[in-house]
């Protein structure tokens, strides 16, 4: 078992994620590259950047959001993980995050209702799409619509 510069506890979650996924250290491919980021010399001069391969699946991430590479190690993981539960389930990390933060933006915005765009009016006819038009319904419904909803 690899550590990681970080708590006990995100180590732990991180293992029993990837021990829920089957996901063995073995079949990660790792490798290292220069990030660019503020920070001068010392940032341009090491290997910071880390990429992540998963070899069964070809699935590849790559991680610079920190300046230790001990940490982007453990960040590539994470997300690595995060990639292979979302395509277990047929998406990418990517969607499964904006479906999370469409969630909690509906859940913060409540029991809210959100204005219908009904130009017709309430007691408006809308034929069918395999009813035959009737020109005079359809008009008789229009002129004699509430004006007020």
């Amino acid at each position: 078992m690899l550590r990681f510069p970080v708590s006990d506890q995100k180590q732990a979650d991180l293992n029993e994620r990837m021990r829920q996924l089957q996901l063995a250290e073995g079949e990660i491919e790792e490798s290292y590259f220069k990030a660019s980021s503020p920070g001068g010399q010392k940032a341009n001069k090491t290997l910071t950047g880390v990429n992540l391969t998963h070899r069964p699946s070809g699935v590849r991430v790559r991680c610079q959001r920190e300046r230790s590479q001990g940490i982007n190690r453990f960040l590539a993981r994470r997300l690595l993980v995060e990639e292979l539960e979302a395509r277990r389930n047929g998406k990418t990390r990517h969607e499964v995050k904006a479906e999370r933060l469409r969630e909690e933006k509906d859940r913060r915005r409540g029991s809210r209702k959100r204005p219908t765009n009904n130009l017709l009016g309430a007691g408006s006819f809308i034929p069918s799409p395999d009813a035959v038009f009737d020109l005079a319904k359809a008009m008789a419904a229009y002129y004699l619509r509430p004006l007020m909803p």
